[in-house]
């Protein structure tokens, strides 16, 4: 058997382990991470009307500025890292939704912080293609 061959047979094996192996990991949602983390900044610079445009207007983070800014001064703490995101989400199932005609993104993401405490950031996906935050709650563990 000629190299030529062996390496033939090398990639008819590895291609479909790959694939398989790549449908299998987690996705991670590095836009809703990054919209998440967005927030918590402009929230710790004081910047609390950029910090509203990230969210939606609700009761959760309040539907006025003055709502806004009790309710967030309440829950914010100083976070230095992103624990987990939920739900989870392989590859292969974005894949299967966008092999359907389905929305990929999950219509709502949880990204969890640690830091002097737990702090848990709700975002839903809109209909114009950005995460807003829904909710943000410290919490214990």
């Amino acid at each position: 058997m000629g190299s030529r061959a062996l390496l033939a047979a090398a990639a008819v094996i590895a291609l479909p382990v790959g694939a398989y192996i790549w449908a299998k990991a987690e996705h991670y949602p590095v836009e809703a991470v990054d919209r998440a983390q967005a927030f918590i900044t402009l929230l710790e610079a004081g910047q609390l009307d950029k910090a509203q445009d990230l969210a939606l207007r609700n009761e959760y983070v309040g539907r006025t500025p003055a709502e806004f800014a009790a309710l967030m001064q309440r829950q914010l703490c100083t976070v230095d890292r992103v624990e987990w995101t939920a739900p989870p989400q392989t590859n292969g199932n974005r894949l299967r939704r966008w092999w359907n005609d389905a929305p990929v993104e999950m219509p709502e993401v949880d990204v969890e912080f640690e830091g002097a405490c737990l702090l848990k950031v709700s975002l839903r996906y809109g209909d114009d293609g950005q995460w807003r935050v829904f909710n943000m709650q410290r919490h214990a563990g």
